[in-house]
């Protein structure tokens, strides 16, 4: 009896390219990487398109995966080459050539070889034994007294080596601002406050540690009417309109990464 499970044209079918299929079993993705890669290639071959307009939201829905953490996912597929997308974030996206992916070695640690413990030998047993980390060479007298004792060499502790984080392109991430946003108000001082709150916001995940995030974040608020200044006022009062200073808050980023704004 046949083990291979026949394909159910009713029930419909996606194919994939081997070169495709062979490159994402290969690839070092997170496990989030790959589930949001699958759901595109869904989403795109699965209808005979080459490229197609997804919502994240969309994919989370395919997923189970939280809105934020897919679209985190999707910057990273991006940043790799593994996908690709002309334009903001709205535009279509699709499938890079294999060829052109540049996957990060997130494998840091490769395995290697045990070194055999060191062992002592007893004269009267055949059976190995680990020296006993105090022990040290002494001099006694002819009647038993230690006379002297000659401590062993204390090895430095080893120092932890602290993980280095880049540093903050302020400059260039204001520069995108200004490129993006020429409509909003102009940032015409880096003072050290929006140094440091641009930081934190640079430092939180590795996501954000990319310009192409910043850019797609600033087109991502030149779409919204809202936080353009595109939608009046409530009771005849003056239209909002969003500042650096408050694209780069920690809670009004959020909320517009999440796409969870709103007049």
């Amino acid at each position: 009896m046949s083990t291979v499970t026949p394909i159910q044209p009713r029930s419909g079918f996606t194919r994939m390219d081997n070169d495709l299929y062979e490159a994402l079993i290969g690839a070092e993705l997170s496990g989030r990487e790959l589930r949001v890669a699958l759901a595109i290639h869904r989403q795109t071959a699965g209808y005979n398109m080459e490229s197609a307009c997804i919502a994240a939201s969309y994919i989370a829905q395919m997923s189970g995966i939280r809105r934020e953490d897919v679209s985190r996912a999707i910057s990273e597929l991006l940043r790799q080459g593994v996908i690709n997308r002309e334009g903001g974030s709205r535009s279509p996206i699709g499938f890079a050539p294999v060829g052109e992916w540049k996957i990060d070695k997130k494998n840091t640690h490769p395995n290697k070889p045990k070194g055999a413990p060191q062992c002592g030998v007893s004269s009267t047993s055949n059976v190995a034994f680990l020296p006993h980390n105090k022990e040290r060479n002494t001099n006694t007298t002819p009647d038993g007294v230690v006379a002297d004792a000659e401590r062993q060499p204390v090895e430095p502790k080893a120092t932890r080596q602290k993980l280095t984080v880049d540093a903050c392109p302020y400059q260039a991430i204001v520069d995108l601002y200004h490129q993006a946003l020429p409509e909003l108000p102009a940032v015409a001082i880096l003072n050290p406050g929006r140094k440091r709150t641009l930081q934190s916001r640079w430092r939180e995940s590795d996501v954000h540690r990319d310009l192409g995030f910043w850019a797609d974040y600033f087109f991502q608020v030149k779409t919204s009417d809202f936080l353009m200044g595109r939608v009046p006022g409530r009771n005849g009062s003056k239209a909002f309109r969003a500042t650096f200073d408050w694209l780069i808050a920690p809670s009004n980023f959020v909320k517009v990464v999440e796409g969870n704004y709103h007049a």
